[in-house]
């Protein structure tokens, strides 16, 4: 198995146990996520060296855990650091797409318990649409190539 079938592995995983512990309980093990972090960094060292641009990975996920700071009744600070984790692990153009994915997705979802249910101050968990939206860009990467 490669360095690249092991990252994607563990990510997938993080991902699944994320979704699953954000629908249930709305939140996930703080050490989960630096676990995956820690992986990924240790992964994109030994393939990319000491030169690589890790910073730019969490990027996306700063930026999101910085918005949970600035807007915490809206913003879950382990949505910002699953986001980190997938930097970690995936690199940051993956992180962007997901975090780009799972907001789409998540748009019709908040309108329809907006519009349809009338609850506007309804709790929507993020990571269960960020593993939509992995799982739709692996389907889309499959028709296209």
């Amino acid at each position: 198995m490669t360095a690249d079938g092991i990252r994607t592995g563990v990510f997938a995983a993080l991902l699944v146990v994320c979704s699953g512990l954000d629908l249930w309980i709305r939140k996930f093990p703080f050490w989960l996520l630096m676990a995956g972090s820690v992986l990924g960094t240790i992964m994109e060292l030994f393939q990319s060296g000491l030169g690589s641009l890790l910073f730019f990975n969490l990027l996306p996920g700063l930026f999101l855990f910085v918005l949970s700071q600035v807007f915490p009744e809206q913003i879950g600070s382990g949505d910002g650091f699953l986001i980190m984790a997938v930097g970690a692990l995936m690199g940051w153009r993956e992180s962007l797409l997901l975090l780009e994915g799972g907001l789409l997705l998540m748009v019709p979802a908040a309108l329809f318990w907006m519009i349809i249910r009338k609850k506007r101050n309804q709790e929507l968990p993020f990571a269960p649409f960020v593993l939509a939206g992995y799982l739709c860009r692996l389907v889309l990467a499959a028709h296209v190539s």
